[in-house]
């Protein structure tokens, strides 16, 4: 078998880096099944070997593929802790922005494209956003937390499925600031208004708002 040679360690960066974009984009155009390591390899312009060597085998590259941007997650924490009259605006300018931004943007356009149609990556994204996103919005929440923190995920999800990866217009070209001033108030009223009648665990116990 023929060693492998790391090389430096920004060297050695760049090299998962670019399979990592090249599995990516397989993943997300081909699918688990449609994908193999030889074509990631192919792809990114190095040894399969390689591709074995840092991710071990395809279900390994998966899942790496399938981390957020390094620092999302961090960020979400820190704007679900914003004072509350703000923390709406600052969940969407955040939203925008790192869907805006090449390297974030291309992570999360990748894995919401893959979980589409692999359902292993759909259950990652899912426990994902239930235990990281959702678990951190509801923490600053009083009453019907988790359902408050759900809607918003419903409102954020779909924001960024329909202006990022669908590209519907007008809502694609929209500056950031103007998709703020247009989506905030929702996610300020799920987070805060008054949602009608009380929730249990199961669900409604009456109608929400005006029958």
């Amino acid at each position: 078998m023929r060693a492998i040679h790391k090389g430096p360690r920004a060297e050695r960066g760049d090299l998962a880096g670019k399979i990592l974009a090249a599995a990516r984009a397989s993943f997300a155009m081909h699918g688990f099944a449609g994908t193999s390591l030889r074509r990631v390899a192919r792809e990114a312009g190095v040894d399969q070997a390689l591709v074995h060597y840092y991710f071990t085998d395809k279900s390994t590259l998966l899942e790496a593929c399938l981390q957020p941007p390094p620092g999302f997650l961090e960020e979400v924490e820190a704007v679900a802790g914003e004072p509350l009259e703000r923390r709406g605006a600052a969940m969407v300018r955040l939203l925008v922005a790192s869907w805006d931004d090449p390297t974030r943007g291309s992570i999360l356009h990748a894995a919401i494209q893959t979980a589409a149609h692999e359902p292993r990556a759909r259950e990652r994204l899912r426990a994902i956003l239930a235990e990281r996103i959702v678990g951190a919005v509801a923490a600053e929440l009083g009453e019907e937390a988790t359902v408050r923190a759900v809607l918003c995920a419903t409102q954020m999800v779909g924001l960024a499925i329909v202006r990022s990866v669908w590209r519907l217009e007008p809502l694609a070209s929209l500056p950031n600031e103007a998709v703020v001033r247009l989506i905030a108030p929702t996610i300020q009223h799920y987070l805060a208004g008054d949602l009608g009648a009380p929730l249990d665990e199961r669900g409604a116990t009456a109608p929400l708002g005006p029958t």
